[in-house]
């Protein structure tokens, strides 16, 4: 498994395309390819990532099945049967495939269930801790390339699964809240960590911002993807006439007319409803309504002036998920931060879309260079 040095255009569709680029850090671009020409719906998806998992894993390749396995999951709805059976096969094939990374796995309780969690130890005296997490759809096998790069540079690697994300929901249906310090102190206390740098990566954004707020051992934070309110996402993605109806049915709670109107529209689209069930699943809102409630409950406006440490906050210019400005009304938000460092990236360095899914080497060593100028 390695890093892309490039984001591809693999799919018509931008939120395909993308999800496609997270597949290309272990599997070729040109097999990519051949299996996007056969991709035009969901149901498209699903079928051909199974037979493209099953094909790699009678040949032998098990990262790549379990990677394809993975792709299947995630857009299957929640209910589905076969959904967590096939994302456990994924990390059994994972385990076996690199038994590196399933030496180093822990769960931690949390709860009525536990946190998944990876700690890679580097060689000698750590030169800090940093702690890791993703955020509304990421999962740690994902994320191990990135963690090796930063144990391999001296640093002491804890990364997790917080409520809503990966196996903390799939396998223990702990459901993900805006006050994410609440997993973050937990993680810190399993691990008896007195102070770290905390990093979390897209949605992460927001939560380890929130969980920096109240958490002082955070002394460094990175939000790779800077999100001050969750809203604004779905505000880019409905236009203003349409978010403004939104929001004045949940400001008069007027859940009898949102829901139906919201279930009616997403029938008209699979990714829309897929979104929808999936956002509820996450979340484990029971109706449209609360789900978007739960949406407006992620925002920094109560606690991004609490943040004290050094932040960095990182952004493509040309995210399809996150209003760029995002990152601009964060940063201006964190009033007492020791320092705040803005990074915008473009395409012209294969880094202008979320979380630079082309280019994440190149926000590592942007990563490095800064904390190594904090010390």
């Amino acid at each position: 498994m390695k890093l892309s040095t490039s984001f591809y255009n693999l799919h018509s569709d931008p939120g395909l395309n993308y999800t496609m680029n997270r597949l290309a850090w272990t599997i070729s671009v040109e097999e990519l390819k051949e299996v996007a020409d056969r991709i035009e719906t969901l149901e498209d998806w699903i079928r051909e990532m199974k037979i493209q998992a099953k094909t790699s894993e009678e040949k032998g390749n098990l990262l790549n099945a379990a990677r394809y396995y993975q792709a299947a999951e995630f857009y299957m709805v929640h209910g589905n049967p076969k959904k967590k059976e096939i994302y456990k096969h994924s990390i059994d094939l994972i385990n076996k495939s690199m038994p590196e990374m399933a030496e180093s796995r822990f769960q931690i309780p949390y709860k009525d269930g536990f946190l998944p969690a990876l700690k890679l130890q580097p060689i000698g005296k750590p030169k800090d801790i940093v702690v890791w997490h993703g955020g509304f759809d990421s999962l740690l096998e994902e994320m191990y390339p990135m963690l090796k790069i930063f144990c391999d540079k001296g640093f002491l690697v804890i990364a997790f699964e917080g409520p809503g994300q990966g196996g903390a929901l799939r396998n223990h249906n702990l459901r993900m809240t805006y006050d994410w310090e609440k997993p973050v102190s937990a993680v810190l206390d399993f691990f008896n960590v007195e102070k770290c740098v905390l990093i979390g990566m897209s949605l992460g954004g927001y939560l380890a911002a929130r969980a920096a707020a109240f958490e002082k051992r955070i002394h460094r934070l990175v939000c790779w993807g800077a999100l001050h309110d969750f809203a604004s996402a779905y505000k880019a993605r409905l236009g203003n006439t349409k978010f403004k109806i939104l929001e004045g049915l949940l400001d008069m709670k007027m859940s009898f007319i949102l829901n139906p109107l919201v279930i009616r529209q997403s029938k008209q689209d699979d990714i829309l409803s897929w979104a929808l069930q999936h956002g509820m699943y996450v979340s484990g809102a029971t109706s449209p309504f609360h789900f978007y409630e739960w949406v407006r409950s992620l925002n920094l406006e109560d606690s991004a002036h609490l943040i004290e440490c050094h932040s960095l906050l990182i952004m493509g210019n040309e995210d399809h998920l996150v209003p760029i400005e995002q990152i601009y009304i964060e940063a201006k938000s964190m009033k007492n931060a020791k320092s705040v460092t803005t990074l915008m990236l473009s395409k012209a360095q294969s880094a202008a879309e979320h979380c630079q899914i082309g280019n994440a080497q190149l926000v590592l060593d942007r990563i490095l260079k800064w904390l190594e100028s904090l010390d």
